[in-house]
This record gives structure tokens, sequence and C-alpha cells, in this order.
């Protein structure tokens, strides 16, 4: 899937030149659906009353809000904010997780006439939880930091699509293995333009 995404991306840039060429925003504001894939930690009961715990990876559902910045046509800083969640249910025990992520860092951008290919690196914060009611809990805060791959499809000069945005963090509290897999898609809204 992987070599996919990035043939597709190496498509796009084929194609760009500087006759499919469109006004830069200077604010770009996405909203939308995001997917996880990540470690987690399930509770369950041991004994009648002690309450141990496994980690494993699961799927999430949650959304995504960013703003970018555009200082010029290629370069931006992009502010992102999610959130994902699952409640599941081990050994006859469920447990609520929540996880949330805010994050800025600069975004490197190629524009053509119908669509927007981007990449970003960011730096922030993230946030675990799990609550088992009534039973443990466990929450945490951890240095984030994400990369990530983005394509926008324009609908006219004011909005677009984000069909497909990849992103990879090595950062996840609370539990021992790190790394987390999202993908995001959903709409942009574009203002101003740049200077």
């Amino acid at each position: 899937m992987a070599r996919t995404i990035l043939r597709l991306f190496l498509l796009v840039l084929c194609f760009t030149s500087a006759g499919f060429a469109q006004q830069t925003p200077a604010w770009e504001i996405f909203g939308g659906y995001s997917f996880e894939r990540s470690v987690v930690r399930k509770y369950y009961k041991s004994t009648p009353i002690i309450y141990t715990f496994r980690e494993d990876y699961i799927n999430l559902n949650g959304w995504e809000l960013s703003i970018t910045e555009n200082l010029n046509r290629r370069f931006g800083g992009t502010l992102q904010l999610t959130g994902h969640y699952k409640s599941p249910e081990f050994r006859g025990t469920k447990g609520r997780q929540n996880m949330f992520s805010i994050m800025y860092g600069p975004r490197f951008t190629q524009r053509a006439g119908w669509a927007t290919l981007y990449e970003h690196v960011l730096f922030g914060a993230n946030h675990n939880s799990v609550v088992v009611s009534p039973g443990p809990h466990a929450s945490e805060w951890e240095f984030a930091a994400a990369g990530g791959l983005g394509l926008d499809v324009n609908l006219g000069s004011k909005a677009a699509v984000r069909v497909l945005q990849v992103q990879y963090s090595p950062t996840n509290p609370i539990v021992s293995r790190q790394n987390k897999f999202q993908a995001s898609a959903g709409l942009v809204f574009r203002l101003g333009k740049t200077k």
C-alpha cells in the first residue's frame, strides 16, 4: 500500500508544471475523518478482584482538524489537532480508549492547477487515557512527533477534497510499543491569499 501511495504522489509531481499555476491561499483549514492504528492497553480481571492488562494493536476512529498558514507557494506551518476513540472489550472487560494530540510544524507543498501535494513534520504532545468503569484507569501526556504526506484535489480556488493524508508517529503514551499509523480524509477550505 505504501508503494502505491508513493507512486500516486510521484505521478502528481510529474504532471505539475508552471502552466497549472494556482493562486496560493494564505490559510487552509481542514476538517475530516481520521483512522488510527495504534497499540492500546486492554484491562481484564485476572482474579475476581485484581485487574491486569495486555497491549494490542487496534483500529480507532476519530477526527482531525488542521490549520495551515502558507508563507509562500511552497512553505507554511501547520497546527494539527486529532482525537481517536474506541471501547474494546477483552475477556469480558470493556475499557474506553481516548487518544488526543496537538502538534505544529513545517509543511512543504507542491501545487498544480488541479491538486496540491504536501508533506509535513510535526511536533507537540500526545495524551492517551484508558478507563474501565468501575475499575482501573491510566492517563499520560507525552512528547509527540509525526511525519506525513497528503493529496488535496481542488474544487475551485476556495475549497478542496483531502483525498488522503497518511501519517506515522513513533510516539505513543502509556504503552511500550510506540508506533502509530494514521490516515485522514475530508474537506479543505481556503481563505485569503499570500503576498
